[in-house]
């Protein structure tokens, strides 16, 4: 108590106060810098866990329903979620070996291949969708949250609306938006490396409600009727041409809704205890959770097209079904405990997708400010700030934009993997990656490397002309644009990797593998590495990086040479 009233006795102390001690510069501070042993706690099955209860959400529960309706039968449709989510994860464990090795996150990877101030770009890219989801996911489980007041108290859903129409938003829906973002406070107090308990607890209470909603919806139908889904898939295909697009389009989908991750999966990586960690964590848990989420969700809501008429393919809608068809109090049980699982899902994949990535993004913003538990808290705030109901309900075209958001997220993750595994072959100069000097590897032609940037425009060039064309503002674009938008992730991810690699082989970059004499990547070694960056960037190394130290203090900027650190 006397710490707060210090803060608040003056502008100076408030200062002082919110200032982190461990930011020497703008380029670090305690979360931007390497992790130490104490935080590197990330097992293969926290991996493991992390994904596989990320892979229980709404978004992938309904995800048939776009198969489905564009003629695929449950069996392709399933086997579409399960390969594309292999590529994700492939993808993920590729991107994320830089940072299970040297331990940093990506704001600051991504130094060494858009250099020191070009990387603020991608940052800042990236931090945008973690604000706007952040609100969206915090609607979606208020309204779970309402759905588990409706079956405690039977006069809920009669409550008077005093809200207008015009904010698209009910008095039932705001109160549980309302208690999410409560809910959701305390977990943002925690650090990215303790947060694992919470998706293990997940992991095992959704797959668990999931299970349940089938096993009821099949007893009560008297099986699955998977032929009453096929029998939909059949009507809605139309020429085997466009079938085989609508399905490539669904397939682009599951890797767009993912892309974000596939960018940011630096900042959980780095916490890997070993470098093997993440890999087989990630490579079955995402593909094989997603696949049995999603066929859930297919088995759920054919067995209920049956028995009520109706296609549920959203839980919000198939949990308020059943209570519209019986409210019972074996039905109020029930749906209670899917309602309270589904709402926990969906506030770790909130954590998961947006509050983590979103905080390890602006502590290279504002290092001086901002860590990770801070910027989680940041990303609360804004969250809640922007009415994300109004986004959900009136802004198709801002919702299309954000869909079609992955065309500018592939290039990125490619360059980054083309950049540590081809161009420098696992060689990073850890050190300058937090100086501003001319001479530091990173530092290209004034901060920024305009091979990236090149290689990033050129990759979303070809899927561009079909974005711009889904929000309906051209009738004139050939066929061959919309097919070119259908393949949008995987044709921005492809092309933007291989113009990087031709730039980086054409034009060698300070720090790649043949300037610093490396045939492959040197033996690696975490004390001495993290003992050079301290003494580098000016700060002590007796300091408190990890949690039980003393506080770090400012030096004068040492300097560092290519290589030095083998």
């Amino acid at each position: 108590m006397e710490q707060v009233k210090r803060a608040f006795s003056s502008p100076r102390a408030f200062h002082q106060a919110i200032r982190l001690k461990s930011s020497s510069s703008f380029l670090i501070n305690e979360d931007l810098l390497p992790s130490p042993a104490s935080r590197q706690t990330w097992t293969t099955w926290s991996f493991f866990a992390y994904w596989w209860s990320e892979s229980w959400n709404v978004s992938t529960w309904s995800i048939g329903s776009s198969l489905i309706s564009a003629g695929a039968s449950v069996r392709n449709a399933l086997l579409v979620v399960f390969f594309a989510n292999l590529l994700s994860a492939t993808v993920m464990v590729l991107n994320g070996f830089a940072s299970s090795r040297y331990h940093i996150g990506y704001p600051v990877l991504s130094r060494v291949s858009f250099g020191i101030y070009g990387h603020y770009f991608v940052v800042v890219l990236r931090s945008i969708l973690g604000i706007i989801w952040g609100g969206v996911q915090m609607y979606f489980e208020g309204q779970f949250i309402s759905i588990c007041l409706r079956c405690i108290f039977p006069g809920w859903s009669r409550i008077p609306n005093n809200i207008p129409d015009s904010q698209h938003i009910t008095t039932q829906t705001m109160v549980g938006f309302f208690l999410a973002f409560l809910f959701t406070v305390p977990f943002v107090f925690v650090h990215t490396s303790r947060i694992q308990p919470v998706f293990t607890v997940k992991s095992v209470v959704v797959p668990l409600a999931g299970l349940g909603i089938v096993i009821w919806a099949t007893k009560a139908n008297g099986g699955v009727g998977a032929s009453s889904l096929d029998a939909q898939a059949e009507s809605a295909k139309t020429s085997t041409k466009a079938f085989a697009w609508a399905i490539v389009s669904q397939f682009n989908a599951v890797m767009g809704s993912n892309s974000a991750l596939l960018v940011t999966i630096p900042d959980i990586a780095r916490y890997s205890k070993t470098r093997s960690a993440q890999t087989w964590g990630q490579l079955i848990a995402l593909p094989v959770g997603q696949t049995l989420c999603a066929s859930f969700g297919v088995i759920s809501t054919s067995a209920v097209l049956n028995m009520y008429g109706e296609s549920f393919w959203n839980p919000y809608d198939l949990l308020n079904g059943i209570l519209d068809h019986g409210y019972t109090s074996p039905a109020r049980a029930g749906v209670f405990f899917a309602a309270a699982s589904f709402a926990f899902a969906t506030l770790g994949t909130s954590i998961a997708c947006n509050f983590i990535p979103f905080a390890a993004d602006v502590t290279c913003l504002l290092p001086k400010y901002l860590n990770i538990v801070r910027g989680q808290f940041l990303c609360l705030i804004l969250a809640f700030a922007i009415a994300p109901w109004r986004i959900v309900t009136s802004a198709a075209g801002f919702l299309n934009f954000l869909n079609g958001y992955s065309i500018f997220q592939g290039p990125v993750v490619a360059i980054m993997i083309v950049d540590y595994f081809l161009l420098r072959r696992g060689n990073l100069a850890i050190a300058d990656m937090y100086t501003t000097s001319p001479s530091g590897v990173y530092y290209y032609l004034h901060g920024a490397n305009g091979r990236a940037f090149a290689a990033f425009v050129i990759g979303f060039l070809l899927p561009l002309p079909g974005f711009i064309e889904s929000f309906g503002s051209s009738s004139s674009l050939n066929e061959a644009a919309s097919n070119m938008y259908a393949l949008g992730w995987e044709l921005s991810f492809l092309v933007g990797g291989a113009a990087y690699l031709v730039f980086g082989l054409v034009w060698p970059m300070p720090g790649d593998w043949r300037s610093m004499g490396f045939e492959q990547a040197p033996v690696h070694d975490e004390a001495f590495e993290r003992s050079v960056v301290l003494e580098a960037t000016g700060v002590d190394a007796s300091g408190s990086l990890d949690d039980e130290g003393g506080k770090l203090e400012d030096k004068s900027h040492g300097t560092y040479s290519q290589g030095s650190h083998v």
